[in-house]
């Protein structure tokens, strides 16, 4: 549900549940399902924050055996508190950062790296480090390493929707290096991966990527039509940034 935007019918779902012990392991399942919907909420939309109520509502229920779980969570959440301003856009790069704060964040992000439970997680781990590298510290080289071994992780795991997250980034790599045609293939396929796992905001996401590539390469009648599509998309579900993001790539072909 939350890869399908549909984060209001999650939320409920997971509020009706009643588990048979207040403190049992089903509570606090459904308490880190909670966080977890609340972070991939708090990140792709606008308005109302729920990630950090949630974060705290989970502690509370969790045990020592969530601890790498929590901290995950956490990360992810002041990831997105860095990257997205309070006006809702993106502040890319180190100038309006605070050096000290990016500093912890990518050594909290190598923590989880080593103390990982097992091999996807570690990827998991990897990637946001690679994120904190490329969106907020902005050291490239660094980044596409970290990036390359969550990719490793993903294929050797399994895991579709971290393999999708790294080729995506892993392809604006390849575009800022002028080989456009190496991120299609990234992008495609990171397209392709979410579309069979059922993830719409990261197709959406992905096909405004394509859409921005097609006019990178001169087909500007065609990367206006996805971005078109994927903005009528997004306003229906209610992807407030996604939409606002395909509409300035619209507005810079428009005459």
């Amino acid at each position: 549900l939350t890869w399908a935007a549909r984060w209001d019918v999650a939320r409920r779902l997971l509020e009706a549940a009643r588990p048979a012990e207040a403190q049992g392991p089903a509570a606090r399942r459904l308490a880190l399902a909670t966080a977890e919907t609340a972070v991939h909420h708090d990140f792709r939309t606008a308005g109302a924050r729920r990630a950090a109520g949630a974060i705290a509502a989970a502690e509370a229920a969790a045990g020592p055996q969530d601890r790498w779980r929590l901290d995950f969570l956490e990360l992810e959440h002041d990831y997105g508190r860095e990257l997205i301003g309070e006006d809702g856009s993106p502040r890319f790069g180190p100038d309006r950062h605070d050096p000290a704060r990016l500093s912890a964040l990518a050594q909290r992000a190598e923590a989880l790296v080593r103390e990982a439970p097992e091999p996807a997680s570690a990827g998991w781990a990897a990637f946001y480090r690679g994120l904190i590298s490329d969106n907020l510290i902005g050291d490239r080289d660094d980044a596409r390493h970290w990036l390359t071994r969550a990719l490793e992780a993903a294929e050797q795991t399994g895991d579709d929707y971290l393999a999708g997250e790294a080729l995506r980034h892993l392809g604006d790599h390849d575009m800022e290096a002028g080989d456009l045609e190496r991120a299609r293939v990234r992008w495609e396929r990171s397209a392709e991966l979410w579309a069979r796992i059922g993830n719409t905001t990261g197709v959406l996401a992905q096909q405004l990527l394509l859409a921005h590539l097609g006019i990178s390469e001169g087909k500007t009648a065609a990367g206006s039509a996805i971005a078109e599509e994927v903005r009528r998309w997004s306003g229906a579900i209610g992807l407030s940034l996604c939409q606002q993001q395909a509409d300035a790539l619209l507005a810079s072909v428009r005459p």
